[in-house]
Parts: structure tokens; sequence; C-alpha cells
């Protein structure tokens, strides 16, 4: 007895040690690089909605695309620990912890000790979840509410002592309601539970043997349980009152905020996501390691679905069932409104599945280590490596890109601001062409200039946009321009053409995402100003098909810091051939290159493949920008072309003769 005692209690302790070994896991993954990235568009606005009182927090969520819930909590969580990076997405990192925790509670009650740990296992190292837990945003908290509400659901069904049924009705009515509040998309959870629900309200079988409706009815027991489970759902209606005609107005007023996707695709990604996350290549070993993890996940559901005859594995077939449709119904939204003619793909929206997924997946595990275990092998011992193995790897590749690899890094608006903060002097203006931005951006910038948000209304008009840009430009003579999401924000590129007529770009730089511009203007100068060269030229050509007619400076004296600001005059001669790049480079006496722009005509905008010589001669600006750290003296100011595909320079002529594949077009002082 005794050494069946400590058996029992050495389970017991390797357990507790286990499950405390997932939670460092699951910590240390969470707080990693939390605050390597800045934060994005997105979550800057969540911070300084934050700031506000708690009316205009209620108000500006009237005004956004999601409901006050989350807001209030951050509003909550930040007058306790501040508003710095670390502590704003401390807040994900302990809900998302929390949800491991509850992951497990979940496998460990439904499906025994081992799917326990295993689906906790899954949870913990779930790319998806990991980076959805540094993020300020409501999304891993939507998910936590919506697995809380399947406890609650599932403990209710259960059947306890009537003190047991009320208090899981109120944590099923607290989350439901609480989810409702925090996102639009939460009715999926409460549909796919309330399906579950009615699968398992017609089996039970009060009546002994009466399967009609009528008959049914007419036993107290069985009515009484549906007239419960109906007004847990009118209580939750009534606390979600209050807000029920915004979101009526937000749901149904939307339209498509995504681009249209086929359904394969998106039920391919969708499993993609749950499996692998978002931060991997689209490659054979992506797709390997999402078809076996998977298949994980149908055998668990297979294994929890089962037909038994105890009432115990009846409840699990339910549990099973209410998380086969958490997993599914998010994809048949997704699939619903692309079919409806209102797309609204975001990988973001599947994370209310991942909790299920994580528990079936475990599950998955534990039953074929436990068909293995039957034949006594130590297969078994394998097989629950290899599946945590499956799972690790899938994990592993994707944070470790999340991590450290730049091309899945969000907008570095924090290194925006500090490059800005820098750079700029007085007279400089910041244009940000999504008014959404500037939350974000003016959480980093302390700097002095202004600040102008664009294109305050989508779509965007003309007249409005052109007539502040030129009021901007009047009172500024160098612009920093931040352009992000130009596809919602200003789909025409209002702000790009107005600017490429009218100044000259000195720098272009992508973060992700997010494009950081920098423009001189010349006072005075209009587009009708520009239309004959200051400086003519003569007989010079590129190729046989292009001729540089002159050139424009503003001034061949700048200082350290300025941006050059260079017209150049181009004719077509004969259509072009193909695609060029013009470069203007500033170099020293001894050749040395001290700055450059490559871009193709008109800001990308006016490609060389569209010339004609019916058009006669045009203007083409550019600017360059002049290195803080150049010596003072005398530079070379060079102008060339060559194809986009990186071929050689094209040659130039000069009144016919070959002279180099890079023209001097003027001497530049630096003071």
């Amino acid at each position: 007895m005794r050494a069946r005692e400590w058996a029992k209690r050495a389970r017991l302790w390797r357990m507790r040690a286990l499950f405390v070994s997932l939670i460092v896991l699951a910590v240390a993954l969470r707080v990693a690089n939390l605050t390597t990235q800045s934060l994005w568009a997105d979550e800057g606005n969540s911070v300084r909605l934050s700031e506000r009182s708690l009316d205009l927090v209620i108000a500006a969520a009237r005004a956004d695309i999601h409901p006050p819930g989350y807001y209030l909590l951050l509003w909550g969580w930040v007058r306790l620990f501040g508003r710095g990076e670390a502590a704003v997405r401390s807040l994900s990192v302990v809900i998302g912890l929390a949800l491991v925790g509850l992951i497990y509670l979940m496998g460990r009650r439904w499906f025994g000790p081992r799917a326990g740990w295993l689906a906790a296992f899954c949870a913990a190292v779930s790319p998806f979840q990991v980076v959805y837990s540094q993020e300020v945003r409501m999304y891993i908290l939507v998910a936590f509410l919506g697995a809380g509400a399947t406890c609650a659901f599932a403990r209710w069904i259960e059947r306890g002592e009537r003190r047991q049924r009320l208090i899981w009705s109120a944590v099923y009515i607290v989350a439901a309601a609480a989810g409702l509040w925090t996102h639009y998309s939460f009715p999926v959870v409460i549909a796919a539970l309330n399906v579950a629900w009615l699968v398992w309200w017609m089996r039970t079988d009060p009546t002994q043997g009466v399967h009609n409706i009528q008959g049914r009815w007419r036993n107290s027991a069985w009515r009484k349980t549906g007239l419960w489970w109906l007004s847990m759902h009118l209580v939750i209606a009534i606390l979600y009152l209050p807000w029920l005609p915004t979101a009526w107005s937000k749901i149904w007023g939307y339209g498509a905020i995504s681009e249209s996707h086929p359904i394969p695709f998106i039920v391919a990604q969708s499993f993609r996501l749950l499996s692998t996350g978002e931060t991997v290549p689209d490659d054979d070993l992506t797709r390997w390691l999402t078809v076996g993890t998977v298949t994980l996940s149908v055998f668990g559901a297979w294994g929890g679905l089962a037909p038994g005859k105890v009432p115990q594995k009846r409840l699990s077939s339910v549990y099973t069932l209410a998380l086969i449709l958490l997993i599914l119904v998010p994809i048949a939204m997704m699939v619903a409104l692309t079919l409806t003619g209102r797309p609204a793909y975001r990988p973001k929206f599947f994370l209310v599945a991942g909790p299920a997924f994580c528990v079936l997946v475990g599950e998955g595990i534990a039953l074929l280590g436990k068909a293995l275990e039957q034949r006594r092998t130590v297969s078994s011992q394998l097989w629950l490596l290899l599946g945590m193995g499956l799972i690790g790897v899938g994990g592993a590749r994707s944070l470790l890109n999340y991590y450290s690899d730049a091309a899945y890094a969000r907008a570095d608006y924090r290194g925006i601001a500090a490059f800005i903060s820098d750079m700029e002097r007085a007279g400089d203006a910041i244009l940000l062409n999504a008014p959404n931005q500037w939350e974000v951006f003016t959480y980093y910038y302390r700097g002095h200039s202004p600040v102008y948000p664009l294109c305050r209304s989508r779509p965007p008009r003309e007249e409005e946009v052109t007539a502040e840009l030129e009021q901007i430009v009047a009172q500024h003579r160098r612009l920093f321009a931040l352009y992000w999401a130009v596809e919602e924000s200003d789909p025409e590129r209002i702000v790009e053409r107005w600017l490429e007529a009218r100044a000259f770009k000195a720098s272009d730089a992508w973060y992700r995402d997010l494009r950081l511009v920098t423009y001189a203007v010349q006072e005075g100068l209009a587009p009708a100003d520009a239309s004959r060269p200051a400086h003519p030229l003569e007989d010079v050509r590129l190729w046989a098909a292009i001729a540089l007619r002159g050139y424009t400076l503003a001034s061949s004296q700048v200082q350290r810091g300025d941006i050059l600001q260079v017209t150049l005059f181009w004719e077509a001669l004969d259509a072009p051939s193909g695609r060029y790049k013009v470069f203007l480079h500033l170099v020293d006496s001894g050749g040395q290159l001290v700055s450059q722009v490559d871009s193709e005509p008109g800001d990308g905008m006016n490609l060389t493949m569209n010339w004609r010589p019916e058009r006669g001669v045009f203007a083409d600006r550019y600017g360059l920008l002049v290195p803080r750290v150049s010596q003072a003296g005398e530079y070379r100011l060079l102008v060339g072309m060559y194809d986009v595909s990186g071929a050689p320079r094209l040659p130039i002529t000069i009144s016919g003769e070959l002279a180099a594949d890079a023209l001097i077009l003027a001497t530049i002082e630096i003071r």
C-alpha cells in the first residue's frame, strides 16, 4: 500500500514539475525580444487611446472598428504599470500565459493528464500564440475568452449540483459578454458552442425512450435545461445591449477589408497559421509540418468522437465536437464573407481557433502513444518524442524567423522617429499619408517639426489633399513623408504624385511595409517654372533613343545635411526598348562616391518604356542628400542610366562622339 502511495505521489510531482516546466518555457518565449521591435500602427493606436479618459475611450471605440473591451482593460493596466513598450505589451504576455494554463486544464479534464500537458506544450511553443502574446491588441484576449467560455460550457453540461451549475453559468455569461465587448467576430465562438450544446441537448434522454420533440418537451428536466441555456444567452444579450446599435452599424457598414482569396487558399492558410504560424516561408517543409500537425488533430478528433456507452465518453464526444466547431466556424466565416463579396481575410481572426487546435493535437499524440503502449513496446515513448518533435520543429523554425529575420519584422517607427529627430532642422515638416499613423509615430517622436496627417477621408478627395499640401509646402522647405497602407489610405497615390511633380526626392527607404521618403522643396518653384533647363546641353544622348536636353540646379553651393535639388530634362528620340534607372552620383576629387540616388524617372511613375517622341521635352526631379560628415570642398555631380535588370550603364555620346557611361553635370561646393 505504501509503495502504491509513493508511486502515486511521485507521479503527481512529475506532472507538477512538467507543468511548471511548460509554463517556464511559455514565459521565456513570450518575454524574449519583447521590446526589440517597435510598436506598429495598430499597437500605437491602442496605447494612445488608453491614455484618454474613460468617456473618451468609449467615444473613440465608437469611431473605431473594435469594441472598447480591450481598450478599457488596457486603460486600467497602463495606470498600474505605465505606458512603456514592455509595460503595455506585458498585458498580452500575461493573457497568453493564462491561456496556456487554460488549455492545459481543458486537455487534462476532458482527455486525461497526458493530453493536458501535450496540449499545453503545443500552446506554449505555438508561434501563432506567441506573436499575438507580444502585441498590444485584443486578439490573444479574444482567444482566452473563447477558451474560457468553452470551459464553462463543458462544466455546465456535466450536470453537477445546482450551485456548481450556477457558478459555471455565471462564468460562461461573463466570458461570452466580455468576448462580444472585445471583438466583433466573437459571435462565431458563441455559434460554435450553441451547435455543440444543441447536439448534446438533443442526445440527452430524460424521457426514457421518447425521441420526438413533443414527448421530450413534456419532461420538465429536459425543458428546464433548454430554458436555462436560453436564459443565459438572454442575459448575455442584455449585457451587450448598450453596444448593440454601434456593433450593428459596424458589422453591416463595413465593406471589404482585404483582397479576395480563393477558398482553398483560405482553408490551407488557416491550418498553416494554426500549425506553424505566420513567420515561415511557404515551402515544402512548411507544408509537411502543417500536414503532420493537422493529421494529429484529426486523429485526436476521431478519438474524441468515437462512440462510447459510458456517460463520460458521451460527454467527451460533445467536448470534441465543440473543439472541431471552434476551428471550422471561423474558417466558414471567412469563406462566407468572401462569397458574399465582403472579403475580410485577416490571419489574426483565426487565433480564436488556436486553443481548440492545441487540445486536439495534444489528444492525437496522447491517443497514438496509448495505442502503442497497449502493445507493450517502447514505441509509445518514441512516438511521444516524434509528436513533440513535429510541433517543436515547426514552432522553433517560425519563432527563430520572428525573433531574428528582418523580413518578418514590423515597421520600425521607433527607428524612423529617431532618424528624423537626428536629421531635422528648422523649417522641416513630417507628412503621414495615413492619419492612423499619428498615434504610433507621436508615441516615439519627440522632435519639434510639425506632423501633418493627410488623406483624412476614405476614399481621399484630391482637391482637399492637394489644397492641404499646398499650404504645407508654402511653410516648409524639407519634408519627411511616411507612406503606409497606401492601397487603403491613398490608392490613387495623390500625395506621392503631387510631391513628385513639385518636390525633390532625396531618399526612399522601406521599413518592411512602411516607406520613409525625404523631399526638398524649392521656394517659389512651381511646375510651370521648370519648363526650360537653366543649363541646356547640346546633343547629349544615352543610347540612341534618349536625349538629355539640360538640367537645373537650385544651387551649386550647399551645406552638409542639405538636399541638392536637381531637375533633368529628357526627350525621347525614339520609343526606348526597356526600363532604365537614372543615377546621380556626388563624388570627391579622388573619384570616391559621397552620395547617390538611383530611381526610375518620376519616382517610378514615369517609366522609360512609356516614353514617346511626340511628348517632347519634360522635367524629371531628383534630390541628393549631402551627408553631414562630408568634408568641405568641391565635388562633381555625375548622371547616367542603366537597365533595371542591372545590365551595364547606357553609353553616352556628345555630338555623336562616345564620351563615357556617366556625364559630369556640374561642380558642387560643399561648405
